[in-house]
């Protein structure tokens, strides 16, 4: 699967599937891996932007796919950029930030 820029939960949810059904994985087979149920699968593939962002960081993680943040105000700047974070160093970074 080539890198994409996603705009909104229903290309996240295309992407999803399309990196599941490569797999050879059906969509129970999917939920089983997450702890989830099939419907939850069927949601997030349906582009529901309600979808729980643990359940979908598992979902990109499972499914061997690699998220990440840019700064869209940098011109040059792609996914392949090592300067651009990965999503789990966010979380990582976000975790570790004191509350107020």
């Amino acid at each position: 699967m080539k890198d994409i820029t996603l705009r909104n939960a229903e290309q996240l949810g295309a992407a999803i599937r399309l990196k599941r059904k490569e797999k050879s994985l059906t969509q129970s087979e999917l939920a089983k891996l997450l702890g989830a149920e099939r419907k939850w699968v069927l949601n997030l593939e349906s582009g529901n932007s309600k979808a729980e962002i643990g359940l979908i960081l598992r979902a990109i993680e499972v499914l061997g796919l690699r998220a990440s943040l840019a700064d869209k105000g940098q011109v040059g700047r792609g996914p392949h950029d090592l300067k651009t974070p990965r999503l789990d160093q966010v979380f990582q970074r976000l975790q570790r930030a004191p509350r107020k």
